[in-house]
């Protein structure tokens, strides 16, 4: 059987569950296999956007408006 039939044949199983607790087994199951586009990026990078999340919660922030203007001649 291939990929594309297997799917199939998991969709029409997945319609007819009706315990809660296994679809919630089968939820944690798909998101652990997901990959996290951020856990692909290279060390620094991830401290990269961490650096920024951290001065954006501490509100070192500069508007878009600001930005705007100060590359309005590239523009």
């Amino acid at each position: 059987m291939n990929l594309e039939a297997r799917k199939y044949q998991f969709i029409q199983e997945l319609v007819k569950v009706e315990d809660e607790s296994v679809l919630e087994k089968l939820e944690l199951v798909l998101k652990a296999n997901q990959n996290d586009w951020f856990d692909d990026l290279s060390k620094s990078e991830q401290d990269e956007i961490q650096l920024g999340i951290e001065q954006a919660d501490k509100g070192e922030l500069t508007s878009h408006e600001d930005v705007m203007k100060r590359f309005s001649k590239w523009h």
